[in-house]
């Protein structure tokens, strides 16, 4: 099993929480943490804008990663949400293994 971490922008706090629970509760990640505010500078629809925000940090498996990005599309306020899979190269292994066991197609 290799891990990946997904890292995944919310418009707030209320809609990150619900985001990560949907996805702990359907087993499609392992385990989610929200961080509540960030700052967030970016091109949209031709001009920049700057929005606060909150992110989600879920560790979940490669065999998961499609299906935890559907979920989080099919639910997400955004029209395009930043929603990204970044490979884990290496961790605690016993970390690994309780990922390994949480996550469930």
């Amino acid at each position: 099993m290799s891990a990946v971490v997904l890292y995944i922008t919310a418009s707030g706090v209320e809609e990150a929480q619900k985001l990560a629970k949907s996805l702990v509760e359907e087993r499609l990640v392992a385990c989610a943490n929200v961080i509540p505010r960030i700052l967030s500078t970016y091109w949209w629809e031709g001009k920049i804008c700057e929005d606060e925000e909150a992110v989600i940090i879920a560790k979940t498996s490669s065999a998961m990663v499609d299906r935890a990005i559907a979920a989080v599309k099919e639910r997400h306020s955004y029209q395009v949400p930043a929603i990204l899979a970044l490979e884990v190269a290496k961790g605690l292994p016993a970390y690994l293994e309780w990922l390994a066991a949480e996550v469930r197609p």
